[in-house]
């Protein structure tokens, strides 16, 4: 076993984990979701614990199947990454068959930004992107899935875990 393939089964292993905990927050909170300004204003600090869960988890996932996953896959692969950006690496990952769409793993980076980047006075937007975060949440659980079937199909990951 090459040490980049090494690397990279300790990535999917740890982005496994928090995929897996994702899926948690997400049964967690539906029952709050979809939020309203009155749910928001009524939530108690558990709930706006578990919300705040959900959303690190979320940003979490996506950054370490941008940054680990996807890095590992081109080196195991034999592309080379060192001059592409972000896009230019969903877009690979869209051609070898890694991903689906480039751009859906695109929406789903920039509203984890968009979560780095929130003020308490602009409630109406953060709403607007809780509620998206089950959608874009879902897509990204499903994206590490069809990333571990790209890597069994490939013959890199045992076929049978």
């Amino acid at each position: 076993m090459t040490q980049e393939l090494e690397i990279l089964l300790g990535n999917l292993s740890a982005c496994g984990q928090r995929i897996s905990k994702l899926s948690y927050s997400l049964n967690k909170n539906k029952d709050l979701l979809p939020l309203t300004a009155e749910k928001v204003t009524a939530l108690d600090d558990d709930q706006e614990e578990s919300i705040d869960a959900l959303i690190l988890r979320y940003s979490q996932s996506v950054a370490m199947i941008q940054d680990q996953i996807f890095r590992g896959i081109a080196y195991i692969e034999q592309e080379n990454l060192s001059d592409k950006t972000n896009r230019d690496k969903a877009l690979l990952m869209e051609k070898i068959g890694a991903i689906r769409s480039a751009e859906e793993f695109g929406a789903a980076t920039v509203l984890r930004n968009k979560f780095s980047h929130h003020y308490p006075e602009e409630v109406g937007s953060r709403i607007e992107r809780l509620n998206l975060v089950v959608q874009e949440a879902q897509y990204v659980i499903e994206t590490f899935t069809d990333i571990l079937a790209y890597l069994k199909r490939k013959g890199f990951i045992d076929s049978s875990k």
